[in-house]
């Protein structure tokens, strides 16, 4: 799809002369612009004029030539309709030079579709060739170097829409610049809007089944970090972390759009980014803010447990869980066997933070879910990951090698580790 997109964008922008600036926008895509387009084919139902630089094409069908080595055959994209508002046409002129970009475009594309392989990759979750809507307005002042994003939104109908908007300090207009926008750029202020219909409900499900284990487990399984990263934060952090994760687990039925902020009290660049893990730094550095109509206070640091699987099933001995499903109903409990002749306890909290004992002596570690298995860091000892089953009490571990330990499972933090 990026290759479609592309070859569009250089459809609407690409060989206007100066010598067209009395035509009107259709005008000077009819006669300066249509016939130097590297497509097999380009074809509209209908077209009308949109002031003097902008217009309006109906029932777009344009055909990509195949490209050896890199597309090998030809992709048909289709768009109900084009609307291009307005083009910096100065600096898309033949004579312009190649190194200063466009200073403003404002455009949409309404009902994209095609036999591209990007318009189908979530087939396989259920999800068809749905028609994909692409808006974008943006403007850059050469003089003060600030990138304003007005909108750009990516519609998938029937599924999901996201819109992003922002403003940039330090971006230069001059496409030889670009690299150098990540070292110079400066945010001001960014939103994101995600309001999904019906594609988490989708996707989410098939990929757990993947992965071979249900959609409940693997939810919960994203929000261990986060209620890792959610302990020691402030409350305002905890309320914006309380959004995400509400949003998360509504992933059957969203209560509406979530909307995520970020206004610094200063401009943030990328070295801001790692003032982030500490404590409070999204909302005192980035000026994180979460807007979800479902928000449940508390759900950054209980979510984790409300979005784990029943352990019931499995502690009455009626049925096995395995691999992320599995730990999750061991999290916030304590194992117990036998090592080497030895007894020893563990009890694993939920922020991923582990405390052994053996004997009367105690070792701090850490666990993490690693796709289908469970892997744990000691002090000086290399990470051990292992596959997980539990069938009633019984807690199976086993390790590359395929060797397997049997522990029980104690509730809670008996040994108060």
């Amino acid at each position: 799809m990026r290759i479609a997109v592309v070859a569009l964008m250089a459809l609407l922008t690409f060989g206007f002369s100066q010598g067209a600036l009395a035509q009107n926008g259709l005008q000077r895509f009819e006669r300066e612009v249509k016939p130097q387009l590297e497509f097999k084919s380009f074809t509209y139902g209908s077209s009308a004029a949109q002031g003097p630089s902008g217009f309006v094409l109906n029932d777009v069908v344009a055909v990509i030539p195949a490209v050896p080595g890199t597309t090998e055959k030809e992709t048909t994209i289709r768009i109900d309709k084009v609307t291009v508002d307005a083009l910096d046409f100065d600096r898309l002129k033949k004579d312009s030079s190649p190194d200063l970009a466009p200073r403003f475009a404002k455009f949409a594309f309404q009902g994209m579709a095609g036999d591209d392989q990007a318009f189908a990759l979530l087939a396989p979750y259920g999800i068809s060739k749905a028609p994909v809507d692409l808006a974008l307005d943006y403007l850059i002042d050469p003089d003060k170097k600030v990138l304003t994003i007005s909108k750009l939104e990516l519609n998938l109908r029937g599924q999901s829409r996201m819109t992003l908007a922002l403003i940039m300090d330090g971006i230069d207009d001059r496409t030889s610049q670009v690299a150098t926008a990540k070292d110079d750029g400066r945010l001001r202020t960014a939103t994101l809007e995600i309001a999904d219909t019906g594609l988490l409900a989708k996707v989410i499900p098939a990929i757990a089944k993947e992965e071979g284990t249900t959609a409940e487990a693997l939810v919960a399984m994203s929000l261990v970090p986060i209620a890792a990263f959610a302990n020691g934060q402030g409350s305002p952090t905890l309320k914006a972390l309380d959004g995400v994760v509400s949003f998360l687990t509504d992933w059957k039925q969203p209560k509406g759009p979530i909307k995520i902020a970020i206004t610094p009290a200063k401009t943030a660049g990328m070295a801001d980014l790692e003032k982030v893990m500490e404590p409070n730094g999204l909302t005192t550095v980035l000026g994180l803010t979460v807007d979800y109509a479902g928000t449940r206070a508390g759900a950054a640091t209980a979510g984790q447990q409300a979005a784990a699987p029943a352990a019931p099933p499995a502690a009455s001995g009626t049925g096995t869980l395995t691999a992320g499903e599995a730990w999750l109903s061991v999290v916030g409990n304590t194992l117990t066997g036998k090592v080497d002749g030895k007894v020893f306890y563990e009890y694993y909290r939920k922020d991923g933070t582990l405390t052994l004992m053996e004997g009367s002596e105690l070792t701090k570690g850490k666990w993490t879910l690693e796709g289908e298995k469970v892997c744990f860091k000691y002090p000086d000892e290399d990470k051990d990951c292992n596959a997980v089953s539990r069938t009633g009490d019984d807690v199976t571990l086993t390790g590359e090698k395929g060797k397997g330990l049997r522990l029980k499972l104690l509730p809670g933090n008996p040994k108060n580790l």
